[in-house]
């Protein structure tokens, strides 16, 4: 039996069905907070029944988790393209190089936001700040981003990019701690500078703190990720 061209199967109505509460949920998130956002509301909010988000996800812990998740996803999609474009390729770049555009293009995504799922994520970090935070899977991800950071800047320790001195844990938590401050004063003063100077200087300050003895990326204000610009994650 032939189906009709124009009908979506149950698969693609309920992957839209969880796109449009994530986007609901996100969008709560960002007006009101964690603490203020229910089941109920991001049902109403997506334009469903008020219990389709507890049939999709089972709970509001889930739906966060999923939503902290595609939050990750689009970043390591939107890293990938902006190591794609490179001049080179991927295996040729030092670690070092590989640093700056993780984190020039991180710093794209979250300060060209036109969707509120990076604005939701910058709320949900805060939410992690308590001892005893509702947030397991946010705190997951911060511990998982300082990993692949740490491991980032060991691999530049090898190569010689990155200098052999530095503590790659305490670097981490300090690129980290740039990049998200950069992110959420960006998103809450969208207006107090160019998002792509700002971007070339946090690049250059990883260069200045970081570079190895033996240069690997260029000193001029053109970043890696700048003059490459990559197009935000869908």
């Amino acid at each position: 039996m032939v189906g009709h061209p124009g009908r979506r199967t149950q698969v693609e109505r309920r992957a839209a069905s969880e796109a449009a509460l994530l986007r609901a949920a996100a969008e709560l998130i960002a007006e009101r907070g964690f603490e203020r956002t229910s089941l109920r509301s991001i049902g109403a909010r997506a334009g469903t029944s008020r219990e389709m988000p507890a049939y999709h996800f089972g709970s509001k812990e889930s739906l966060i988790t999923r939503l902290a998740e595609r939050a990750h996803e689009r970043t390591l999609e939107a890293t990938t393209e902006a190591l794609e474009r490179t001049d080179r390729q991927v295996e040729e770049l030092s670690a070092l190089e590989v640093l700056r555009v993780t984190i020039e293009t991180y710093l794209e995504v979250f300060i060209a936001a036109d969707a509120p799922e990076e604005r939701a994520v910058v709320v949900m970090w805060g939410a992690t700040f308590p001892s005893d935070s509702p947030l397991p899977a946010v705190v997951h991800a911060d511990r998982k981003t300082h990993r692949d950071l740490a491991e980032t800047i060991r691999a530049g320790q090898q190569d010689r990019s990155i200098r052999a001195d530095a503590d790659a844990d305490a670097a981490a938590v300090l690129v980290m701690g740039m990049a998200r401050g950069i992110a959420a004063l960006s998103l809450a003063h969208p207006d107090a500078a160019d998002p792509a100077k700002v971007q070339g200087l946090c690049g250059e300050a990883i260069t200045a703190l970081l570079q190895g003895p033996s240069p690997t990326v260029s000193d001029s204000p053109e970043t890696l990720a700048t003059s490459r610009r990559t197009s935000r994650p869908g």
